[in-house]
């Protein structure tokens, strides 16, 4: 497949079972019930809490949408925009979440190293503190961002097709 012609990829990471870190799988999750998942060269995916096997999911892709929790002295559920090219020189107003051994930006420097990386962009969901217990729970506030992402998510799409 040409990249000209390659999908524009959607991935929501987070855990189900650390509570608000999850959000970025309800946008997922909700985005499957949109207009969006019947549309021809586009990818919706949960990435769960991937890390290197991020790598895998960008390849063949000509952009992908990250959506992932993020702490950026926001209230809950604000949704911030963020170019991957940002995150790659480590300008970005606010770094991603993770809750395991790497950050979204340490998997794309590393990509950025061993193979062609696609337009990135990122949306990040405010989460509002540091998730610290085992739950399946998403905080009203926290959830409240999940209709501006789509809205995002859906400009950036229709954009890119």
């Amino acid at each position: 497949m040409s990249i000209l012609h390659a999908p524009v990829r959607i991935l929501g990471c987070g855990s189900p079972l650390m509570g608000n870190d999850g959000i970025g799988l309800k946008v997922i999750e909700a985005l499957h019930k949109t207009e969006l998942k019947d549309l021809k060269d586009l990818d919706i995916e949960d990435a769960g809490v991937c890390g290197l096997d991020l790598l895998n999911l960008l390849e063949g892709a000509r952009k992908v949408i990250i959506v992932d929790a993020i702490l950026a002295d926001s209230p809950p559920g604000t949704v911030h925009r963020i170019e991957g090219k940002d995150l790659l020189d480590g300008t970005e107003p606010h770094p991603l979440v993770s809750m395991h051994d790497l950050t979204i930006t340490d998997v794309l420097k590393i990509g950025e190293q061993v193979q062609s990386l696609p337009e990135v962009v990122a949306i990040g969901i405010e989460i509002g503190s540091p998730v610290t217990e085992i739950t399946q729970e998403i905080s009203p506030n926290v959830l409240n961002g999940v209709d501006k992402a789509i809205l995002l998510i859906k400009e950036e799409v229709y954009s890119s097709l």
